[in-house]
């Protein structure tokens, strides 16, 4: 059998794994993801995730699964905010909104001749978020590690949302089940539930 690799540092995606019973290790790309020119954010991610996949398989040799995860509202593109008071102004701007959540991901089984990449899509509709609820959010939560400052694995975060539609799992792990548990199937994993 041959091994995953996890071509992220993402907590969310390593639980998710766990979860799923997957045997898997962690190689990190350390990708420069504004070295991918797109502006389509539906392409955008899944090429960075591919980028992200390839550059891993250079040097390691197995099941290299990646992803890469943002938010696009008001036509601006969130990803990580570089410190709380950029996290605040990006939650003052989800806050009432629509916002659309973009998961590229990527699954390469050289052996298997599996070379997969997709870009999962989830619609968010974003409850009213109160300016003291927001003070005390980011000083709570590790804001500045997740893109547009929220993840929606967090129970408090899912009470920020009114409404989704599209993927789950690629919303509130970065990891969309929908394409990741049949590619592992074809690459002979099956996932078996586990206690957490």
């Amino acid at each position: 059998m041959q091994k995953i690799i996890l071509a992220s540092k993402s907590k969310n995606r390593q639980k998710l794994l766990k979860a799923l019973g997957i045997p898997f290790k962690i190689v990190v790309s350390d990708l420069d993801e504004k070295k991918i020119a797109e502006t389509n954010p539906k392409n955008r991610a899944a090429k960075i995730a591919l980028a992200k996949a390839e550059k891993v398989a250079e040097k390691n040799k197995g099941i290299i699964i990646s992803g890469d995860t943002f938010t696009v509202c008001q036509n601006q593109v969130l990803e990580k905010p570089k410190d709380l008071n950029e996290a605040k102004q990006m939650l003052k701007q989800l806050s009432g909104n629509r916002a659309v959540c973009y998961t590229g991901f990527c699954f390469l089984d050289k052996i298997n001749q599996i070379n997969f990449s997709e870009t999962a899509i989830t619609k968010i509709v974003f409850r009213k978020i109160y300016e003291e609820e927001i003070k005390k959010y980011v000083k709570r939560f590790p804001v500045t590690s997740w893109a547009a400052a929220y993840a929606a694995s967090e129970l408090y975060v899912l009470g920020l949302i009114e409404n989704i539609s599209g993927s789950l799992t690629g919303l509130t792990h970065g990891l969309p089940t929908e394409f990741l548990i049949p590619l592992l199937k074809k690459s002979g994993y099956q996932p078996k539930p586990i206690e957490l």
